[in-house]
């Protein structure tokens, strides 16, 4: 037993370096991440702040939302039309054709009414809500991995918000997307918070200095 002993002392000690030169990458890294802690904090306060307002303004932030997301169908079915034409002898012409027309169309009718784009936007989250949420919910049930009533209820809980959006979607279009791009903002943020203080947290137990920070 002692010479095993001896014999695996002496290959990690012949060997240090192999083990070495992987650990000072990883304090390397985390040195140079923690060096930028603070602006990923200010990140994330700025993004909660802009959810705040984004929240508080939702359907001034619905308005606006539907009105870029016009400018981007109106864009890309702009771009479409023009590349159906390029390639007229193509088999998927009208295909091309067909979906350039409908994105213009989309895009003209949610800039020149916003209110009816958001309508149509909210009722289709709606439903998307609804599927997915049955979808959840019988997967977790039939598949039953690990905490699969956690997934359940999740589903449930998406299908009951998807039904009380279809069924008060023309009210609802004036705010929800508002409050739903507002509420990820401050998600985001918040993650971005959480990040950068368990960053620094972690670059503090490990010993990390002023000094490894400017070196990395």
């Amino acid at each position: 037993e002692e010479k095993g002993f001896e014999e695996e002392r002496e290959f990690l000690m012949d060997h240090a370096s192999f083990f070495d030169t992987p650990r000072h990458r990883f304090r390397t890294g985390l040195a140079e991440l923690d060096r930028r802690w603070g602006w990923y904090f200010a990140l994330g306060v700025f993004l909660m702040l802009l959810g705040l307002i984004a929240s508080s303004m939702a359907v001034t932030t619905t308005m606006l939302s539907v009105v870029v997301l016009g400018s981007i169908l109106l864009v890309a079915g702009i771009g479409m039309l023009i590349l159906s034409f390029l390639t007229g002898k193509w088999s998927g012409f009208l295909i091309t054709l067909s979906a350039g027309v409908l994105s213009v169309l989309a895009g003209f009718e949610s800039l020149y009414n916003p209110f009816a784009g958001a309508a149509v936007v909210t009722l289709l989250l709606g439903t998307l809500l609804i599927a997915g949420g049955i979808f959840r919910s019988i997967s977790s049930l039939v598949m039953q991995f690990p905490n699969w009533g956690w997934g359940a209820i999740s589903g449930i809980v998406a299908v009951v918000l998807g039904v009380m959006l279809v069924n008060r979607w023309q009210a609802a279009s004036l705010w929800f997307l508002g409050l739903a791009i507002g509420i990820d903002l401050m998600v985001h943020g918040f993650s971005w918070i959480m990040f950068s203080l368990r960053l620094h947290g972690l670059a503090g137990d490990l010993g990390i200095t002023e000094t490894d920070r400017r070196a990395a």
